[in-house]
């Protein structure tokens, strides 16, 4: 989503800077006007934002446990026997965030991980056995397990959250978000046009997520 933001933003004669902060403060950073737009969220997640026409990515969660362990998901009821990682303060769907909200201060069911690499950390949590499962988004997780070099050491088991719509969204304090908005929107429709889009995904292992719908 930066490589794309960059792509258009720097066409237009802009510069973009990416920070890496939590998640809770970057949304109220945001909506304080202190930075321009957070990436990533979901409409649900700051409905008050400036959100452009076009997404960024269909983007799902799902659970993920180490190559030997055969656990299944199979409904929310089948967490209770597993110790969950999460990161603070994301949304995981209606059904999952209750899961959550009613056992957070149960230390058997639920770790939660704060800081700017929450889903790192419940990865290595995972790795060395200290949670059962972790929740991620799909192409995140395997991303930061390549980086660790444990892909071979890891499994999906289970959706969480279908793919919803994911954005970059802008500020609601600012004036310019509308124009930054509509300029993003646009320059995804152009780098789709071109041909550029495809390439930026390919980088990552990714297809065009409107293909995929489609199929």
């Amino acid at each position: 989503m930066i490589k794309i933001a960059r792509n258009v933003f720097e066409h237009e004669g802009h510069q973009v800077e990416y920070r890496v902060i939590p998640w809770s403060r970057a949304i109220q950073m945001a909506r304080e006007g202190k930075v321009d737009g957070v990436v990533g969220p979901y409409v649900e997640d700051c409905p008050d934002f400036v959100f452009p026409e076009n997404e960024l990515g269909m983007i799902g969660f799902s659970f993920f446990v180490t190559a030997e362990n055969s656990w299944r998901f199979s409904d929310i009821s089948s967490l209770h026997s597993m110790k969950l990682a999460v990161a603070a303060n994301y949304s995981y769907g209606e059904q999952l965030d209750q899961y959550i909200y009613e056992n957070k201060t149960n230390r058997d069911r639920i770790q939660v991980n704060y800081g700017n690499t929450p889903v790192k950390n419940n990865l290595r949590m995972l790795l060395s056995n200290r949670v059962d499962l972790v929740v991620s988004t799909e192409p995140v997780f395997w991303h930061l397990a390549k980086q660790l070099s444990a892909t071979n050491r890891l499994k999906k088991v289970g959706v969480a959250t279908s793919p919803q719509k994911s954005y970059i969204a802008f500020s609601p304090e600012l004036p310019s978000s509308g124009k930054y908005a509509t300029m993003l929107s646009d320059g995804v429709d152009r780098l789709r046009r071109s041909g550029e889009l495809d390439e930026i995904l390919a980088e990552y292992g990714l297809k065009d997520w409107r293909e995929r719908v489609d199929e």
